[in-house]
C-alpha cells in the first residue's frame, strides 16, 4: 500500500501553525513550572510492570486506557508504588519491579524524587533504547477489499496485531527499532523512534523496509503537552482489543494536547476525581474516495475512586477530496463535532464511546469492566434537525481478569468478549477508519466477534508465562461482495508468552537487558470469506537494550 503523496494546503498549514507556536514558545524562553515529556514505546515492558503494580492495589492515581505515557510519568507511579509499598504487606514481586523501574526510568525518578521535574538543562539521550526482533510468519492474511467506496483493509501480520503495522513477509523477518530523545530549554522536547523491518535476504513487498515510526516536538506548558508529528495511539479498557482507537496500523501525523500527570477539572468538577485527557487532530491518507480526510478526537478518563474507573471518547473523520464543500465554520463545526454535517454534503463519520472499570479489593484487586462505542449517531428527527443520539450500530467489550488467582500474586486469569457491529468501522462512503490499509481500532474488523481466556504465572519473580486460548468469527455481512465470498470465517487458536523482567548486563555498565517472546497458532475455516481454509503460525523473538549512561546535558 503506497504512502500518501501530495499533503493538502491544510495540513501544510496545520504544520506551519504548530511549528510557529513552538518556535514563539521558545522565543519567549522557559515556561515555567514544565518538564521534557518524552512517551514511551507501546511495546515498553515498563506499561506491562506498571498493570502489574496497578493490579496489586499500589497504584490510586493510575488511569491506564489511554497511552502512550511520558517516561517522567511512569517515573511517578513508581515512587506512588513504593510509597503504598512500604505502608502494606511486603510483596516480593512488587518489590522487584519497582528496582527495575527504578533502573529504567533512572534519570526521570532523580527529578521527581529531588523536586527537580520543573527545572531541566538542555540535554540529549541519542540512544534511550534498542530493539531487535526475528519474526517468523506463515498463513493466509485476512483482509477485505470493497473498492475505493468500501472499506479496504490487510492484516500486517497473522497472529501479530497492534504491532504499529510493521511490514512483513511469509517466513522470517528481522525487526530493528531504536530510540532517543532531546530536550531544549527545559520544557521542548523532540523524541523518536526509527524502525527497519521485513526479511533481508528478500524484497518487501509494498511499504518501505525502513521508516520513521513515531517523531514528534512536544511543548510542555505546565502540565499541558502539545505536541506535533507522528506518535502512536492506544485507547483501551481491556488486553486483548482496542475498541476505539489501537496502534494495529501506523502512527499517522498531527497535532496533540494532553496533560503529563493526572490532574483534576475546576470547582465542582473536581468530585469526578483524577482525570487525564487526549485531544488529536491530524489528517488520514490518500488511498480512499475523498482522499486524505481529517480526523478529529477527544479523550477524558477518570480514577473517580481507588475502585472506580471509567471515561468517554469521540472521533470523527470529515473532509477529504470531493468532500470538503464547507467554509470555516463548518470546518470548526465538524472538527469539534458540534456539527457533523449531512449526508448529502461534505458527510462525516463520527464514532462516540464509553467505559467503566470497577477493582474489587476485597477479592485481590479483581476487575471487571466494559466498554461500548457507537458508530455514527442517530438521527430519530430527521438530518436537518440537529437532534442526535449516541451508540447507533454498537460495539462491546466485556471482561473479568482475576490479578492474584492465588494468595502469593504470581498466577492471574482472565476473559474477554467483543462484539463488533456489522457497521464497526465502516461507512456509506469512504470514511471508514483505517489507515495505510489497516484498521485502526480492533483487528478483526466489522461484523465479527471474539472471545479470548488467558493464565499466566510467574517462575521466581523474573519470568511470566501466560498461556491464551482464542475463538473468531467473522460474518459475511451485506457489505462483502458476491464475488469475495458469502462464507462465514471462524478460526480457533492459541498463544503462548514469555516476559523475562529487564536484568543488567554488567559487561555494558549495568544497563539493561530484556528478553520476550511469543508464539501463536490458529486454523482459520472460509477464510476471507472463500471455501479454503488456512492454518497461520507465529514467532517473535525479542531482545532489547536500555543503555545506563545519563543524558549529555548543558546547563
Amino acid at each position: 500500500m503506497r504512502r500518501s503523496g501530495s499533503v493538502h494546503a491544510g495540513f501544510i498549514a496545520c504544520t506551519v501553525i504548530a511549528c510557529t507556536a513552538i518556535l514563539l514558545c521558545a522565543v519567549r524562553g522557559r515556561a515555567a513550572a514544565s518538564t521534557y515529556a518524552v512517551y514511551i514505546p507501546l511495546d515498553s515492558s515498563i506499561y506491562h510492570a506498571l498493570d502489574i503494580l496497578n493490579n496489586f492495589g499500589l497504584l490510586d492515581s493510575y488511569i491506564g486506557y489511554a497511552k502512550p505515557f511520558t517516561r517522567v510519568e511512569a517515573a511517578r507511579l513508581t515512587l506512588e508504588a513504593e510509597s503504598n509499598l512500604d505502608e502494606r504487606d511486603p510483596n516480593p514481586l512488587a518489590r522487584h519491579l519497582i528496582r527495575i523501574l527504578r533502573a529504567q526510568l533512572r534519570e526521570e525518578i532523580e527529578w521527581v524524587d529531588k523536586d527537580e521535574e520543573d527545572n531541566l538543562p538542555t540535554m540529549i539521550h541519542p540512544v534511550q533504547r534498542l530493539e531487535a526482533q526475528y519474526v517468523y510468519s506463515s498463513g493466509q492474511r485476512e483482509q477485505l477489499n470493497t473498492g475505493k467506496s468500501g472499506i479496504n483493509y490487510q492484516e500486517g501480520t497473522p497472529l501479530l496485531p497492534y504491532n504499529d503495522n510493521l511490514p512483513t513477509e511469509p517466513g522470517s523477518n528481522e525487526v530493528g527499532r531504536w530510540s532517543g530523545w532531546v530536550g531544549l530549554g527545559g520544557f521542548v522536547t523532540g523524541y523518536g523512534e526509527g524502525a527497519i523491518a521485513g526479511p533481508i535476504s528478500r524484497s518487501l513487498t509494498g511499504g518501505s523496509r525502513v521508516q520513521l515510526l513515531t517523531g514528534a516536538a512536544v511543548v510542555s506548558l505546565g502540565d499541558t503537552a502539545i505536541s506535533f508529528g507522528q506518535e502512536e495511539l492506544n485507547w483501551a479498557v481491556g488486553w486483548s482489543t482496542s475498541l476505539s482507537q489501537s496502534n494495529n496500523a501506523a502512527p499517522f501525523p498531527g497535532l496533540r494536547v494532553q496533560n503529563i500527570h493526572p490532574s483534576h477539572l475546576p470547582f465542582f468538577l473536581r468530585y469526578l476525581g483524577l482525570m487525564r485527557y487526549q485531544i488529536i487532530f491530524g489528517q488520514l491518507d490518500a488511498d480512499r474516495e475523498f482522499a486524505q480526510p481529517w480526523f478529529s478526537a477527544q479523550e477524558m478518563s477518570f480514577r473517580t475512586l481507588p475502585w472506580l474507573e471509567w471515561g468517554w471518547n469521540h472521533a470523527i473523520m470529515f473532509g477529504g477530496t470531493g468532500n470538503n464543500t464547507y467554509g470555516i465554520g463548518g470546518f470548526l463545526g465538524r472538527a469539534t463535532g458540534l456539527d457533523t454535517g449531512s449526508p448529502t454534503g461534505a458527510n462525516t463519520n463520527s464514532r462516540f464511546g464509553s467505559y467503566i472499570k470497577f477493582y474489587i479489593p476485597q477479592l485481590r484487586y479483581s476487575q471487571i469492566y466494559a466498554e461500548i462505542l457507537g458508530e455514527d449517531f442517530y438521527q430519530p428527527l430527521g438530518h436537518n434537525t440537529g437532534f442526535k443520539l449516541p451508540f447507533k450500530a454498537p460495539s462491546y467489550t466485556f471482561g473479568v481478569y482475576l490479578p492474584q488467582v492465588t494468595s502469593d500474586g504470581l498466577t492471574d486469569a482472565g476473559i474477554e468478549y467483543t462484539l463488533l457491529d456489522n457497521d464497526y468501522s465502516t461507512h456509506s462512503d469512504s470514511l471508514y477508519w483505517t489507515y495505510e490499509n489497516a484498521l485502526m481500532g480492533d483487528a478483526l474488523g466489522p461484523g465479527a466477534w471474539h472471545v479470548n481466556a488467558k493464565l499466566g504465572r510467574w517462575i521466581g519473580y523474573t519470568d511470566q508465562i501466560t498461556g491464551e486460548l482464542f475463538f473468531e468469527r467473522r460474518s459475511a455481512t451485506s457489505f462483502v461482495p458476491a464475488t469475495i465470498g458469502t462464507n462465514n470465517e471462524s478460526g480457533f487458536g492459541g498463544a503462548l508468552d514469555l516476559f523475562h523482567t529487564p536484568l543488567e548486563v554488567q559487561p555494558l555498565g549495568d544497563s539493561l537487558g530484556e528478553f520476550q517472546a511469543r508464539t501463536a497458532a490458529e486454523y482459520v475455516r472460509d477464510i476471507n470469506y472463500s471455501n479454503s481454509s488456512s492454518v497461520r503460525v507465529m514467532l517473535q523473538l525479542t531482545i532489547g537494550l536500555t543503555p545506563s549512561f545519563n543524558s549529555l546535558s548543558w546547563k
